[in-house]
């Protein structure tokens, strides 16, 4: 796994994160030019207004570029070990098996929201460096995550994958739905270079 240096995100900006209905967050992003000035740019508000979320709130392992207004498809995530910037991701398979998880969520902060997801999946990216990679049937926490903020990336939000009332729940009760239950965190995932 390749990490964003400090050097690279040494610029970033604190952004506002978006709530729920705004236009950029309803529809799909644009994939990502490598050659896109901006990109650098890009990443280190990601990161930045990562971070600063994670330290206000204490949770957050990853946002997506539309939650802080821009309209591509790029990921910044923490899990542990720093900063990665997951660039034009796509699932390419998914597991049978499914798993019912309570999502929260840095854009609709007020609720949670229990979807059915994938267990595993394989994705392949680019990274910051620009080489395609690919994370192979990823462990369920990380499936659970990376699925969310894909959903992200296609304009889709988790409130808009309950199948009912029962199926949201106030965040007052995020450390028994949330935090009691979700799985381990796995080791960071193998990249393999394409």
């Amino acid at each position: 796994m390749t990490l964003v240096p400090e050097a690279v995100l040494a610029v970033g900006v604190v952004r506002t994160i978006l709530n729920d209905r705004e236009p950029v967050l309803l529809r799909p992003s644009a994939p990502i030019d490598l050659e896109d000035p901006s990109l650098q740019q890009d990443m280190a508000d990601l990161s930045a207004t990562l971070e600063d979320f994670r330290a206000t709130v204490g949770f957050g392992r990853g946002i997506s570029a539309p939650q802080i207004g821009i309209g591509k498809r790029l990921i910044m995530m923490n899990l542990g070990t720093g900063p990665l910037a997951v660039i034009n991701p796509e699932i390419t398979w998914r597991s049978e098996d499914t798993q019912w998880v309570w999502d929260d969520c840095l854009s609709v902060p007020d609720v949670l929201v229990r979807v059915e997801r994938a267990s595993s999946i394989t994705m392949d990216f680019t990274d910051y460096l620009g080489q395609r990679c690919r994370w192979e049937q990823v462990a369920p926490d990380l499936a659970e995550l990376l699925q969310h903020e894909i959903d992200h990336l296609d304009g889709v939000l988790m409130t808009d994958l309950a199948a009912g009332e029962g199926d949201i729940a106030p965040m007052s009760e995020r450390a028994e739905l949330v935090d009691s239950n979700r799985p381990p965190a796995s080791e960071s995932p193998r990249t393999i270079v394409l």
